[in-house]
C-alpha cells in the first residue's frame, strides 16, 4: 500500500531473500496495525457526517452499522471495528491474511461481529446479502491494485449491490501528475513483543508524460525492503508490485462510468477540499 510520501532512507547493504510481503501477515500487522483506531475514529466521522442510510440511535448513542473491507488484509479495522460494537466484513484475495485475520478476530472473542471471507475484489457481491451494508471503505492505494478499467468497474458494481440505499463508500486514492513525479522512498517502523520490523517503500513513478498522460506505462513500480529483527538474528526480505496510476481526468472519468457519485473529497485530517490534481485524499462516494 502507498501513504503520502515522506522521509527518505538508504537500504541496507545485504542479500535479502526475495518473498512477497503481503504473504508474510503477521510482519504486515506489526507495521501497520498501530493507529489503526485514529483511522477508524476518521471513518466514524465520515459516517455520521455523510451517511443517510443509517439506524436510528439507540438511548442517545449511534447505533451500530455495518461495515464492509475490500481487500481487509489482516483485518486491523474489523477488529476494531468490532471492539467499538459494529458489525463488520472484510475479504481478501490472500489465503494467508485471511486465516490470519480470522484466527486474530477468534482469539479476540470478535468472531460474532465481524466475519472475512476468501474472494478478489471484482467478484464477491455473491458471498454477501444485496442491500445490507452501510459504510464500505478502501484505504490508502489498495484499490489501485486492480490493473484496468474494466476490473475497477467490476469493483464498483459489486461494492454497489451490497450497499444500502444512500450508503457510503470511502475509497482513498494518491492521484499522479505524470511528468512532474519523482522516485520516493517511505519508512514504516513496528514492534511487537521481542520482534522489531523496519520497512523502507521504494515508489518509481510510471513513464507518462504531460504531453500523453494516457498512453505508455501506467503502472507504479513499488520495492519493499524488509529488516526482522529478532533475539535470534536479522533477516531480511525484498518483494516487488505494482499500482495502477490515475490523473484527476483519468479518475473522474472513471468515476462517472461507475455506480457511484461523488459526494465529498477530504483530506487526511478529514476537512473537505477540491479534488487534488496530485496526492492522497478520501473520495466519499454515494449511491443512490
Amino acid at each position: 500500500m502507498r501513504v503520502p510520501r515522506g522521509r527518505r532512507a538508504t537500504l541496507a547493504r545485504v542479500t535479502p531473500r526475495r518473498t512477497d510481503f503481503y504473504e508474510i501477515p503477521a510482519l504486515y500487522d506489526i507495521l501497520h496495525a498501530p493507529g489503526t483506531a485514529r483511522e477508524v475514529d476518521g471513518l466514524e466521522r465520515i459516517a455520521r457526517r455523510f451517511l443517510r442510510a443509517a439506524p436510528a440511535h439507540r438511548a442517545g448513542h449511534p447505533a451500530p452499522l455495518r461495515w464492509l473491507e475490500p481487500a481487509c488484509g489482516t483485518g486491523r479495522y474489523l477488529r476494531v471495528l468490532a471492539r467499538r460494537g459494529h458489525r463488520a466484513i472484510g475479504f481478501d484475495a490472500s489465503r494467508a491474511m485471511v486465516d490470519y485475520a480470522r484466527r486474530r478476530l477468534r482469539d479476540a472473542g470478535l468472531s460474532a461481529r465481524a466475519r472475512v471471507i476468501l474472494a478478489p475484489m471484482t467478484d464477491f457481491a455473491g458471498r454477501l446479502r444485496p442491500r445490507s451494508v452501510h459504510v464500505a471503505f478502501n484505504l490508502i492505494n489498495t484499490i489501485r491494485h486492480l490493473h484496468s478499467d474494466r476490473a475497477m468497474l467490476d469493483h464498483f458494481g459489486a461494492v454497489a449491490r451490497v450497499l444500502k440505499p444512500g450508503a457510503l463508500y470511502a475509497v482513498g486514492i494518491s492521484l499522479s501528475l505524470y511528468g512532474i513525479e519523482q522516485e520516493t522512498e517511505d519508512v514504516w517502523q513496528g514492534t511487537r513483543g521481542t520482534c522489531k520490523v523496519s520497512q523502507v517503500v521504494q515508489y518509481i513513478p510510471p513513464d507518462c508524460t504531460p504531453r500523453a498522460p494516457r498512453g505508455g506505462n501506467r503502472l507504479e513500480r513499488v520495492i519493499s525492503h524488509l529488516t526482522i529483527t529478532r533475539p535470534r538474528g536479522e533477516e531480511h526480505r525484498d518483494s516487488t508490485y505494482a499500482l495502477r496510476t490515475y490523473d484527476l481526468a483519468q479518475w473522474q472519468s472513471l468515476l462517472r462510468r461507475s455506480p457511484f457519485e461523488v459526494r465529498v473529497v477530504l483530506g487526511d485530517d478529514g476537512v473537505e477540499i477540491a479534488p487534488p490534481r496530485i496526492g492522497y485524499a478520501i473520495w466519499v462516494l454515494t449511491k443512490e
